[in-house]
């Protein structure tokens, strides 16, 4: 049971792991690769603010339009055009375009909140901003671009920000498509994963299954005689004092009949021993047809057989006695064999008020038997 119970809990974690890849990648894989995305872009945003700021940097001075090197803007306006880098903005301290990649932008200010705080803070700023979604500055992008501010100072005094807008679709698309790829890899390899689990639990399974029908057979062995069927000394001892429990517990009386077989060693020696096994085979099935479904008739050993009953209103020793005898009396006139089946009973009860053991009934009702055959023995 334990092992049934560990195998499914690991088919269980199977099918769990698989069903988070899904999760895992929308939750955590892709936001960190976008993360990672940003980040080496903000660097490179950094990288060329630093960079014009060498040429920015002239003064101790507030940026101003009218301030702005005539070497920065000849290499800002090279870089008008690109694929990567489509727009640029230069900002005053106090927020006033004076400088853009769309000349009619000059004059116009940004009072936004995020933008007082780059400026009051001194640090770089960058977000991805989606196709189609609108900007910090509340404008539509036409592409997937990460958009970043990057303060300009000197001495630890803002003397403006730059602004730049990063094309990153293709990086993006990129990135998607090694996501979803590493995803499509991690899901067949957990497929495949999956499959191993499930085929060595079927075959565990399997074998489990098969081990449990042994062990049952095992233990059916061992409570079983080998030649009858019957239960053997084992199983009746067993089987006994669940019986007696019962019986002591519901206060019925118990009675224990034992049998052997008159003249074992004459047939034996007479017509063989498969002539002997085939007696004590007879002898067991007219015990069982005998007594009720619920006794327990077994066979101790040799020609030693025991039942155990829970007794009835209308049983005694002498009733239980004589049906057997009679079983036996019409076997005999109706069989073939070449001999008669003869046994020697002795029998013993319990008393409900005052219950005995199975052993002590067992020792009881054999004083009785071994009693008869030496009658039977005497001249």
């Amino acid at each position: 049971m334990r092992q049934s119970r560990s195998l499914w809990a690991t088919v269980s974690a199977s099918l769990v792991a698989i069903g988070l890849f899904p999760i895992y990648t929308v939750f955590f894989l892709a936001p960190d690769f976008e993360k990672l995305l940003v980040e080496n872009t903000k660097k490179e945003a950094v990288q060329l603010a630093s960079y014009f700021s060498t040429f920015v940097v002239e003064k101790d001075e507030d940026l101003k339009t009218d301030t702005l090197p005539t070497k920065l803007l000849d290499r800002l306006r090279s870089l008008q055009g690109g694929e990567h880098l489509i727009r640029m903005r230069i900002f005053s301290p106090s927020g006033e375009i004076i400088y853009s990649t769309e000349p009619t932008e000059v004059g116009h200010s940004n009072q936004e909140a995020y933008f007082k705080q780059v400026a009051a803070s001194g640090t770089a700023r960058a977000e991805i901003i989606p196709k189609h979604s609108k900007s910090l500055e509340n404008e539509i992008v036409p592409a997937d671009v990460v958009e970043t501010y990057v303060p300009i100072t000197r001495g630890g005094r803002l003397l403006g920000v730059f602004e730049l807008y990063h094309n990153v679709s293709r990086e993006r698309q990129e990135l998607n498509r090694l996501i979803y790829r590493s995803y499509g890899t991690l899901f067949i390899m957990a497929a495949g994963l999956l499959v191993l689990v499930l085929f060595s639990s079927a075959q565990a399974h399997r074998s489990m299954k098969e081990r449990a029908r042994v062990e049952e057979q095992l233990r059916l062995l061992s409570f079983r005689d080998d030649l009858t069927g019957l239960y053997n000394r084992r199983g009746f001892l067993a089987l006994g004092e669940q019986q007696v429990h019962v019986a002591n517990r519901d206060k019925k009386p118990m009675m224990v009949v034992s049998a052997d077989l008159d003249g074992l060693k004459e047939i034996n020696d007479t017509f063989g021993h498969q002539e002997g096994d085939r007696a004590l085979l007879n002898l067991s099935a007219q015990l069982q047809e005998t007594f009720r479904d619920s006794d327990v008739v077994a066979r101790m050993g040799g020609d030693e057989f025991v039942v155990l009953s829970v007794a009835g209103p209308e049983d005694d020793s002498g009733s239980m006695t004589l049906r057997l005898r009679e079983r036996l009396d019409e076997y005999n006139r109706q069989g073939s064999q070449p001999y008669q089946l003869q046994v020697s009973i002795g029998l013993a009860g319990s008393d409900a008020k005052a219950p005995d053991a199975i052993e002590q009934l067992l020792a009881a009702s054999d004083r009785v038997l071994y009693e008869e055959k030496r009658r039977k023995a005497a001249p």
